[in-house]
């Protein structure tokens, strides 16, 4: 496959501020325009090593309670998209590029699979999206923290013969599971990887305005 990236789309109304802190997983204060803002954060995870004070974020107008809501941060000369409800749009552009993708007829989303909700029914496969924004010694590792719901995503997916998809979204090499963070969801990734359920994983990059496709990555041994 070709290294050139692929545009996917883009991010309107951005706006540039300085990240101050955390005061709980779905809030975030950010200073813009010498004042201090309240802004939302749809990431879950702890995204320590991305969210400290004085990093630069990107942010627009919310719909919701807060004013703000931040879709990404600056580490490393990098923008990191931290927007989880952009992983559907995502996906579903990178599944127009991958030949992999090609002969799917029918994609359905939020369908329930098991006692999971399950991000897309392609066919009648299902394919389960994790966002990745942790990367340490070039590998991508996930989860950032403990997730009960991902590990039972995972056990579903091998139950029902479907698709790991992971969206890296800083440079990395390869991916693997994060043991030490969760060991549980460690365990159903690798029984996933021994029963050869297909798991993709692929390079995601952003220029502070435009999402792009970079290419697929490979699994780390584990």
């Amino acid at each position: 496959m070709s290294s050139s990236k692929t545009p996917l789309f883009e991010i309107p109304h951005l706006m540039k501020g300085t990240f101050i802190a955390r005061p709980n997983r779905f809030i975030g204060e950010i200073k813009y325009k010498g004042r201090i803002e309240t802004a939302h954060i749809h990431d879950p995870g702890r995204l320590k090593e991305l969210l400290i004070e004085g990093a630069e974020v990107l942010f627009t107008h919310s719909n919701g309670k807060l004013k703000y809501y931040i879709k990404a941060v600056s580490a490393k000369n990098e923008w990191v998209l931290i927007d989880t409800a952009l992983h559907s749009r995502i996906a579903e552009k990178v599944f127009e590029i991958l030949p992999e993708f090609s002969n799917v007829r029918e994609l359905r989303k939020e369908v329930k699979i098991g006692n999971s909700r399950i991000d897309f029914l392609l066919d009648d496969v299902p394919l389960e999206v994790k966002g990745v924004t942790l990367v340490k010694n070039e590998i991508a590792l996930f989860p950032d923290a403990p997730t009960e719901r991902g590990a039972r995503h995972v056990k579903e997916i091998i139950e029902h013969n479907g698709i790991i998809f992971f969206l890296i979204f800083r440079k990395a090499q390869s991916i693997g599971p994060n043991i030490e963070m969760d060991p549980k969801f460690s365990k159903n990734l690798s029984k996933a990887r021994k029963k050869n359920i297909k798991i993709f994983a692929v390079q995601i990059s952003f220029d502070g305005k435009t999402i792009y496709f970079e290419r697929k990555i490979p699994l780390s041994d584990f």
